[in-house]
């Protein structure tokens, strides 16, 4: 993890304004505004900033939600500059951004995230304990930006509740017993490929206590390598997960593998005390 990072809340036209140009970095075209920053800093929304000496290089964008009569912490959207990644970064934003929610009464912190992208689910999953247990399909339409563009943009709904105790050792337990729901292999070209037998059916019931679900560890290079092998990726684990969450599992935890692919674990909601 970087030394010497420090975390601050944005609040002026100028400090919105770099962080809009490293969003434009980013994101591209899909870039929020600054002016729709500068609005939602000043009537309730949070920017984070996170500097290195006095350099923006990374940021987290949030808002308040209200859903379910549930009132949280919405993380819209949270952004590291490329020549910082994998080096904490994120990590750091998302503990302020926690304390942040405690001082403001939040119990809960909710955001979207690619179901495929590895980096994002250890964030999520390893590193925060939050948990997930709904899936969206195709959420925003098309996206244009380097780390969207070429398939549907499906998400997962992430829970990070502030307060609650995790369970780490029965966790632990679970994932010793876990099965993997479907088998993935590895292609000519050396990436990984999902259920080639197509042995998972929609219509199954599952009854085990936890399964674990893999995911290839760099989805960006099967991108590029084998945009059909993404999209064969996309729509299989949309499959799979949709039909767990629909019969009450949630991903609790990311099993890391040494190389290709680390594995979702998901087990019954109703061992967990959500």
């Amino acid at each position: 993890m970087l030394e010497k990072v420090h975390i601050h809340k944005v609040m002026t036209p100028i400090e919105i304004a770099e962080v809009q140009k490293l969003n434009a970095e980013i994101w591209g075209s899909q870039a929020i505004p600054s002016h729709q920053l500068l609005a939602a800093v000043q009537n309730g929304g949070l920017v984070l900033g996170a500097y290195l000496e006095k350099k923006l290089i990374g940021f987290n964008y949030c808002f308040v939600g209200y859903h379910a009569r549930e009132i949280y912490l919405h993380s819209h959207m949270i952004g590291v500059n490329k020549a910082y990644r994998e080096q904490g970064v994120g990590e750091l934003l998302k503990h302020a951004q926690q304390e942040y929610a405690k001082e403001h009464g939040f119990q809960l912190v909710r955001w979207l995230f690619e179901p495929l992208e590895a980096s994002l689910a250890n964030l999520a999953f390893l590193k925060l304990n939050a948990i997930s247990y709904q899936y969206e399909n195709d959420y925003y339409g098309a996206l244009q930006d380097d780390f969207n563009e070429g398939l549907p943009s499906d998400r997962m709904v992430v829970e990070w509740w502030i307060e609650r105790e995790q369970m780490a050792d029965s966790i632990d337990e679970l994932e010793e017993i876990a099965q993997e729901i479907v088998p993935w292999t590895l292609t000519v070209d050396g990436l990984p490929v999902l259920d080639v037998d197509n042995v998972f059916q929609m219509e199954q019931s599952f009854h085990e206590d936890a399964y674990l679900l893999p995911i290839p560890q760099y989805l960006q290079k099967v991108k590029v390598e084998s945009p059909k092998l993404a999209e064969d990726w996309r729509y299989k684990i949309r499959t799979i997960l949709t039909t767990l969450f629909n019969q009450d599992y949630a991903i609790v935890r990311v099993k890391k593998h040494p190389e290709y692919v680390h594995s979702y674990l998901l087990v019954r909601r109703s061992l967990l005390a959500i």
